[in-house]
């Protein structure tokens, strides 16, 4: 058995490995939160990139080293000081050595291959992370068109859009200066001029759904004006025209709203017809 000195020294060691661990955890959060009320938008980001790259446990055995350090006074005897001491330079220098792999690295890195995996991982990467945003952008020209149009989809709903849309006075935009930002405008544009139309269609309305984040694009109502009159010339209302006059109830393109008014006239699908007039009228208001 463990003479009552050591015993107490081992308790008081631990107890110093964790309070140490949790304050640098406790540390790491305040100053996130410093970093974003104040405005600053780089280091806070910097921050977020180290934790995510191993420094989520470099900071909690620095803290446990910290930690043991300050046991080390209060170790009975020269032989628990100087263990005390070893055991802090061993937490201190083994991220040295511990890398955790970063969870975005790993998701890229596994890259999925059906149909049903690439879905999962799209509406998984969409909000994950900035950097995970722009893992979707090669899916948009993926064989599959259902997967394109997915991709499509994510490119236009995703972290970086949704932040920049929802901003206001009282909440900033944090990703307004991303250089995703033009990457997700430039994949989707090229997206118009996809073979199918359902992948033209789920970009056009992207592009006309973020007005604040893609600006004004003309082309994008042009396409889904396009699609407005081929589904009444047809008599057909499918997926694509569902999409356009969904834009149509946030966009103020003048082309596009004609089509929209032309699709109610000429439909003869009650239900479509309803929801032109609904998306004509939102926009009114």
């Amino acid at each position: 058995m463990k003479p009552p000195a050591s015993r107490d020294a081992a308790s008081r060691l631990g107890s110093a490995l964790l309070v140490g661990a949790l304050a640098g955890a406790a540390v790491t959060v305040v100053a996130g939160f410093l970093l974003r009320f104040a405005g600053a938008r780089a280091g806070a980001e910097a921050l977020r990139r180290f934790l995510v790259s191993g420094g989520w446990l470099w900071v909690a055995l620095w803290g446990a080293a910290l930690g043991a350090l300050s046991a080390r006074s209060r170790m009975p005897g020269r032989g628990l000081r100087l263990g005390a001491v070893t055991l802090a330079l061993v937490l201190a220098f083994a991220p040295l050595l511990l890398r955790p792999v970063v969870p975005e690295e790993q998701d890229r890195a596994a890259q999925p291959r059906t149909a049903p995996a690439k879905a999962t991982a799209l509406r998984r990467w969409a909000y994950r992370s900035p950097e995970s945003v722009g893992f979707l952008l090669p899916y948009v020209a993926d064989r599959d068109p259902i997967v394109r149009e997915q991709a499509a989809l994510a490119l236009g709903i995703n972290l970086i859009v949704s932040d920049i849309e929802h901003a206001g006075p009282e909440r900033p935009a944090r990703f307004a200066a991303h250089p995703l930002r033009d990457s997700l405008r430039i994949r989707l544009r090229g997206a118009l001029l996809d073979p199918v139309e359902g992948v033209r269609a789920e970009a056009a309305r992207a592009l006309l759904k973020a007005p604040i984040t893609f600006g004004r694009q003309p082309e994008a109502a042009d396409s889904l004006a396009a699609v407005l009159d081929r589904s009444a010339f047809a008599g057909a209302s499918g997926r694509a025209a569902w999409l356009a006059l969904d834009a149509t109830a946030s966009s103020d393109e003048p082309r596009l709203r004609a089509a929209a008014v032309r699709f109610a006239r000429r439909t003869t699908d009650s239900t479509m017809r309803r929801t032109a007039q609904a998306a004509l009228n939102a926009h009114a208001r």
